[in-house]
């Protein structure tokens, strides 16, 4: 349904402030954002955002620096 999915875009653009805003595993963080399947998380990531969890911290918070 769509309110699933409005939730589950909540979900993972709470994960987006925890990716770059912290230094928990990525695990930790789909805990805290709601998810309690990590590979469901990393579906579902994928699917709204374009890139892993892994890649989304790693170009957001080291790409402009060098």
């Amino acid at each position: 349904s769509s309110a699933a999915s409005d939730v589950y875009k909540r979900q993972v653009m709470q994960s987006c402030s925890l990716l770059t805003e912290t230094d928990l595993p990525i695990g930790e963080i789909a805990l805290r954002s709601g998810f309690n399947n990590i590979s469901y998380y990393n579906k579902t990531f994928l699917k709204q955002i374009g890139c892993t969890p892994r890649h989304y911290r790693t170009y957001t918070v080291f790409g402009t620096s060098g």
